[in-house]
């Protein structure tokens, strides 16, 4: 990448002496040409263009982060729900492939929604609840052992106007894999309440083999497949 640069100047100057030289003058076209960083602002999608730079925490009165994984070969979806997660962004509207995020989610805070008596259909079970059994037990997130699952990114691409993909580290039951996740931005707001400052919306998803770190309890029963789903707000840093 940094030889781009080097080979666009020696093409000019060479196309600059098969003219007669570096004296030619320089065309009212490109005299009155703005700057490449005006033209950039300019293009800006409108939901882009009033955005501030620079670093975001996760709005936590607004944020979801859900994973469903199949049943019996899919004939149902299991659905869980992270109730304890934080985020840090480093948003660049201008320039979102140069931003950055990383997750921090607490294994121990889940809610399985679970409407049975877990009880009765778990007789032996050492755990009192669907919520304590996938958090806790050592075949799902075990989290008494591994507290923390986090994600930090390493790559954004932009695939359009408000959409892109983010690449990043995930780490679970202490083993990290590359993971990509599908992105959505959703605008901006300016509530009287943050005094001015920005809150900016994402959707994110993607969908990682629970095998691949380790989790295979019942697989194929319970699917091997996990869809993770995220919809969130973050609030302009002071």
């Amino acid at each position: 990448m940094t030889l781009r640069p080097h080979l666009v100047a020696g093409v000019g100057a060479f196309a600059l002496a098969a003219c007669g030289g570096t004296d030619a003058p320089t065309s009212s076209i490109e005299a009155d040409a703005p700057p490449a960083e005006a033209e950039t602002e300019a293009e800006l999608h409108p939901l882009l263009a009033e955005v501030a730079p620079g670093a975001y925490s996760l709005e936590k009165t607004h944020a979801f982060m859900t994973i469903k994984v199949g049943h019996a070969g899919g004939i149902s979806q299991y659905r869980i729900s992270f109730t304890d997660f934080d985020a840090d962004l480093d948003f660049n509207p201008a320039d979102p492939e140069s931003s950055s995020i990383s997750f921090s989610i607490n294994p121990a805070a889940v809610e399985t929604n679970y409407p049975a008596d877990y009880a009765a259909g778990h007789p032996d079970s050492q755990w009192s609840s669907w919520n304590e059994d996938v958090s806790r037990d050592a075949k799902w997130l075990n989290a008494d052992e591994y507290p923390e699952i986090t994600f930090v990114s390493t790559a954004a691409t932009k695939t359009g106007e408000l959409s892109g993909t983010v690449t990043g580290d995930l780490t679970l039951l202490g083993v990290t894999r590359p993971v990509t996740l599908d992105v959505t931005y959703n605008g901006v707001a300016n509530p009287p309440w943050f005094e001015g400052r920005d809150v900016i919306g994402f959707d994110a998803s993607t969908s990682v083999l629970r095998s691949d770190f380790g989790m295979t309890a019942f697989i194929p029963n319970i699917g091997d497949e996990v869809t993770v789903e995220f919809s969130g707000e973050f609030l302009q840093d002071e």
